[in-house]
């Protein structure tokens, strides 16, 4: 059988960056973890979403830097804004707690929903939240869908320090790990072999490493996958270190504070109809209170 020739495979053609000069931007932090936003009714959603542009606007030494990059738009299914999430590598995202605390208080800001109450369509599902408090303290609040597949224990080998290892799919997947200190845990070393342990697939897990303070709350750090090291907060892995640390009967009530590694505090809201083990056996919605910040505005002159 004679050889076939191949046709070259077409370049691809560079991405013009010029393009972007002028587009507005957003910098918010929800607790550290940081999100360059678009308003998608300025903003063309394909623009600023093809995988080297977000790299390039999420680079924190020749961008604008951030973990993630979000564009809002209006939804037209009955909830009141779109939410598109993608990693700072580029690679989108079902859902990003904190990012999505952020665009509540951005969508309010934008007049693209009310305060008192809105939803949030991601690729998670569809999300409620609103803003709680008055003035400088007010804070947004997401209810989250049902934790589903929650495991307490994982067959995954535990390095010293480390007391007992969990799965919980908080919209995207979590492993927990109980430890001694998480300030001690060798993040970066450690990080990459749970993320992408054999056990959790070709996806992996974010990683995220809990231990009890002695006021009472829980410190815990986040090896996050898209990102791949070390954010300074996670919402969806708080959400999955409260539904573990309740299986493990760690938890005393509903209300669980989480201490980020920015020192901001992020709370997890429990549920409690249909007993104490609810958010564990994928009952009922837990809800996430903390910050969604504004840290400044701009306009991109060049990256």
């Amino acid at each position: 059988m004679g050889s076939q020739a191949v046709e070259p495979t077409p370049p691809v053609p560079p991405v013009d960056l010029t393009s972007l000069a002028g587009l507005p931007f957003t910098k918010m932090t929800g607790s550290g973890n940081d999100f360059v936003f678009f308003d998608g009714r300025l903003t063309p959603l394909a623009r600023v979403t093809s995988p080297e542009v977000i790299r390039r606007i999420c680079n924190r030494n020749n961008g604008i830097g951030a973990d993630g990059l979000v564009v809002l738009e209006p939804a037209g299914d009955g909830a009141a804004v779109t939410i598109h999430y993608f990693n700072s590598d580029g690679s989108p995202a079902d859902l990003c707690g904190n990012a999505t605390l952020c665009s509540t208080a951005l969508a309010a800001q934008l007049d693209m929903a009310s305060p008192a109450g809105m939803r949030l369509t991601t690729g998670a599902g569809v999300i409620s939240s609103r803003l709680t408090g008055h003035g400088p303290g007010q804070l947004p609040e997401i209810d989250l869908q049902p934790v589903m597949d929650v495991r307490p224990t994982v067959d995954i080998e535990r390095a010293p320090g480390e007391q007992a290892v969990g799965f919980a799919m908080a919209g995207i997947p979590h492993l927990v790990v109980l430890c001694e200190d998480a300030e001690a845990v060798p993040l970066r070393e450690r990080g990459p072999v749970l993320r992408h342990h054999p056990s959790q697939g070709a996806a992996g897990a974010n990683v995220n490493w809990v231990s009890r303070q002695r006021d009472g709350r829980w410190r815990y750090r986040t090896f996050e996958r898209g990102v791949e090291g070390e954010t300074l907060a996670c919402g969806t892995g708080a959400v999955a270190t409260a539904v573990l640390l309740s299986a493990w009967g760690l938890a005393a009530g509903p209300a669980v504070t989480i201490l980020t590694s920015s020192g901001r505090e992020l709370q997890v809201r429990l549920p409690t109809a249909g007993g104490e083990n609810a958010a564990a056996e994928g009952r009922g919605q837990p809800s996430l209170r903390g910050e969604g910040r504004v840290v400044f505005r701009g306009v991109i002159a060049a990256l």
